[in-house]
């Protein structure tokens, strides 16, 4: 394995093991706003937020799964969402190398 590797391996390790340091932070993470919170920040809901339900939130609710803990899921999130950016990131560098 390269040098380079070794460090992102080890960077991605140690945000992995960080995750959980969100349970206990003060407010909500970015981006996750219920429409309530949209609606105090904008002073209205964009219909598309309205009727959307995230993809997320279907598959993992509440970030929670099935009996685990809340950091045990948390850190199970973590690792299934490197993985899932890492498989579509190596389909766009796959598809990239065909096109050339």
């Amino acid at each position: 394995m390269s040098r380079n590797k070794k460090y992102l391996l080890f960077f991605l390790l140690i945000a992995i093991a960080l995750t959980p340091l969100g349970l206990i932070a003060h407010g909500g993470a970015w981006g996750e706003w219920s429409t309530d919170e949209i609606k105090s920040m904008l002073d209205f809901v964009p219909e598309s937020i309205k009727n959307a339900k995230p993809l997320v939130y279907i598959l993992i609710p509440d970030y929670e799964i099935f009996s685990l803990s809340s950091v045990a899921s948390t850190l199970v999130s973590a690792l299934l969402g490197v993985i899932l950016v890492f498989l579509v990131m190596a389909g766009i560098k796959k598809l990239a190398k065909r096109a050339n």
